[in-house]
């Protein structure tokens, strides 16, 4: 909790210190598909899952600049969905909310022109911060009544790396479309869950 807590104070801190500098800044908003491998810990199988993302970039010199980013998203699931469903008895229901954080900052390059009708190239690497805050509750079937409520987090401190292209739309719109990787994990009672994955990024940009 206090790494995650320390990136997001950096990413304030980046924001900051690029506006007080008034140089060339790069916004960006994304619709994400993520590849999610199997949570070994909740017993969640592989999926695809489409979330936002927003990102920030500050060109520090030539063609370097560093960027931050965020992404939220939730995952609902029944117990149904879950592999230790056969742990449960058919007059109970076990409901899960995976609500998964990503942050990340680092550095890029790029190489071209974020200009009308312009191509460019753009490659990131940098560290992120995924969580997963899982929300389980247990209720009677027939009664609707709560029988346990539970709360357990998954954080992981990892690396990010994406390769991005982009077209200039209109003036200094853009729009991008980039694959990436992130890498990050936890152990909870000695089970070990990747909390990362691939991931595909379709989306528009500004620069200022």
């Amino acid at each position: 909790m206090k790494k995650s807590l320390g990136l997001v104070l950096l990413v304030f801190l980046f924001s900051a210190s690029a506006f007080a500098a008034g140089g060339k800044l790069i916004f960006n908003l994304y619709g994400d598909i993520m590849d999610l491998p199997a949570n070994n810990f909740t017993g969640q199988v592989s999926q695809f899952k489409i979330f936002y993302e927003a990102k920030a970039a500050y060109l520090i010199s030539g063609n370097l600049y560093m960027w931050a980013s965020h992404g939220y998203f939730p995952l609902n699931d029944s117990w149904a969905d879950w592999s230790s469903k056969n742990s449960f008895t058919q007059d109970i229901h076990v409901e899960r909310t995976v609500a998964k954080r990503i942050i990340a900052g680092g550095c890029g390059f790029f190489a071209g022109y974020l200009r009308e009708e312009q191509f460019a190239m753009r490659g990131e690497i940098g560290l992120c911060s995924i969580a997963n805050d899982i929300d389980s509750t247990t209720s009677d079937i027939s009664s609707n009544a709560i029988l346990h409520a539970e709360a357990v987090k998954q954080a992981g401190i990892g690396l990010r790396a994406n390769l991005a292209f982009t077209y200039g739309l209109y003036k200094n719109i853009f729009a991008e479309l980039a694959i990436g990787y992130m890498y990050a994990s936890d152990t909870i009672n000695d089970v070990r869950s990747s909390l990362g994955g691939w991931h595909l990024q379709i989306g528009l940009g500004i620069s200022l």
